[in-house]
């Protein structure tokens, strides 16, 4: 099988996405229970992904789902599913819940893992952010954690959608600066790229940490008023990489910062 079309990996076979089937009890469907990754695939090999199977570790600990297939089923999973799509460039994502359960309070013993693959989306053009009063719960269980549980992210998408932004901003619940929906922030003052610490519900983002562990950008306590003075903002995600924030309501940004374009190499030859 070779195609360019949605392709998934469940029970250890390549469906086309359309022929795949999951139990009306699964507890992902039902309650939003489990969690996902998201990566890019560029010039045919998964980008970074020994990080994000170390970040999917994690959360599936912290959510108490055991079961799961290894690192390397997974690995060989992603590998027949990009040999099937026949593209170079693809976007991969693996979810994992519970599967089905009786109850909120009662899980299965049989979890569902699928690998979805699809085509790798061009990277944005800059963006357009705003600042909503919706927050980070820094004290929620699924701080940090890649949820499947994404109705409150799909909701904010379409609100600032349909005011002419390309993403929100959102503070913690203590009003410091968290990340956007479906990104992390990075703010440029007197020279130096910051962004929110872990403190603020963030999700510790694949780029973000990429970013941190070479010493490129630093944490920090960040507030809307950081806005004012920093001189030039971007955000970053595994699919896209590093994007250029134009605006962030009145203000504006340049496009072609030199600590932008710092981030945007050390990202592109990341692997």
């Amino acid at each position: 099988m070779t195609t360019t079309g949605p392709l998934v990996w469940i029970d250890g076979e390549v469906l086309d996405a359309g022929h795949a089937r999951v139990s009306a009890n699964d507890h992902g469907l039902l309650l939003g229970d489990g969690c996902f990754e998201t990566l890019a695939v560029t010039d045919g090999r998964p980008r970074l992904l020994e990080r994000h199977l170390r970040r999917l570790r994690r959360a599936l600990s912290l959510l108490e789902i055991s079961g799961v297939p290894s690192d390397e089923q997974l690995r060989a999973a992603i590998d027949e599913l990009v040999a099937a799509h026949g593209t170079d460039a693809a976007r991969v994502r693996v979810t994992v819940t519970p599967g089905p359960g009786a109850s909120p309070r009662h899980r299965g013993d049989e979890p569902l893992c699928i690998v979805s693959i699809t085509a790798l989306p061009p990277r944005p053009g800059p963006a357009r952010l705003t600042l909503t009063d919706w927050v980070r719960n820094e004290r929620s269980p699924l701080a940090g954690i890649k949820s499947t549980s994404w109705s409150e992210n799909a909701m904010i998408l379409r609100e600032v959608a349909a005011a002419g932004f390309d993403n929100a901003l959102l503070c913690d619940s203590a009003g410091r600066l968290s990340e956007c929906t479906t990104a992390s922030i990075f703010l440029v003052i007197d020279g130096v790229i910051l962004t929110p610490s872990l403190a603020t519900g963030c999700l510790p983002g694949i780029i973000r940490e990429v970013l941190l562990d070479a010493d490129v950008a630093t944490e920090a306590d960040l507030h809307p008023t950081d806005l004012d003075g920093a001189d030039e903002v971007f955000m970053t995600s595994a699919v896209h990489g590093v994007v250029p924030v134009m605006a962030v309501e009145h203000r504006v940004f340049p496009l072609d910062g030199e600590h932008t374009r710092r981030a945007m190499a050390l990202v592109d030859s990341a692997r």
